[in-house]
């Protein structure tokens, strides 16, 4: 029996071949990127690429679940890939220290991106190399209890500027609870999966709204 077992029912031999053969871009390695990572690691994923240009601060502490305070300090990506390795569950983890722009090259084996980040104009950035790779972004976002998350998809789906209305930055720091962070990461996952296996029942031009406070659920037709 390997570790992935009691997964196996919910996926044709097919999708776990597919799922094990696949490779995930996760820009950004804070709240939602660390679940994330820990996530595709459990599902057996082929290999994670892990993008941040940050290093590790105090305050991180109550939601980046892949560090401790011995780490404050340290740069995010590659303290994660350490974290992640030491699990040694077969996925091949990548750090690349480096924050995203007009510059950042998508390795060639990317099949997926899952956007972690915790600003706009980055989140903007992401949205045109996807775009440029022909990949599908799975967009997510927290403030407090609420979070959302949606597919972005080349020439299928609206823009992330045409969904948000163009949002620019206001500086203001968003209130961050680490099990609203494991929800919305963990739909991430959830839908990131659905798409590299073409499921039909997919976030492609809807935006899935939740309020974790009052536990509403909303999904807009986009």
């Amino acid at each position: 029996m390997d570790f992935l077992e009691r997964q196996k029912p919910m996926f044709t031999k097919q999708e776990l071949d597919i799922i094990s053969n696949s490779t995930v871009l996760i820009a950004g390695v804070g709240g939602l990127g660390t679940h994330q990572a820990l996530e595709l690691q459990r599902v057996g994923v082929n290999k994670i690429y892990l993008i941040d240009s940050d290093k590790i601060e105090m305050s991180n502490l109550n939601r980046q679940v892949l560090y401790g305070q011995e780490d404050i300090g340290k740069f995010k990506a590659p303290t994660a890939k350490e974290s992640l390795d030491k699990f040694a569950l077969g996925t091949e983890v990548t750090a690349i220290i480096e924050e995203i722009s007009a510059e950042t090259e998508i390795p060639e084996d990317v099949d997926l991106v899952l956007d972690a980040l915790d600003n706009f104009a980055s989140r903007y950035q992401l949205e045109s190399l996807a775009a440029e790779y022909n990949l599908p972004l799975i967009h997510g976002g927290i403030d407090s209890w609420y979070g959302q998350v949606t597919t972005i998809v080349p020439d299928e789906t609206p823009s992330l500027q045409e969904i948000v209305g163009g949002k620019k930055e206001d500086n203001e720091v968003i209130p961050a609870f680490s099990p609203v962070v494991s929800v919305i990461a963990s739909l991430q996952v959830i839908e990131g999966l659905k798409i590299i296996l073409g499921r039909e029942n997919n976030l492609k031009n809807k935006l899935l709204l939740i309020d974790l406070n009052d536990y509403s659920i909303n999904e807009i037709e986009l």
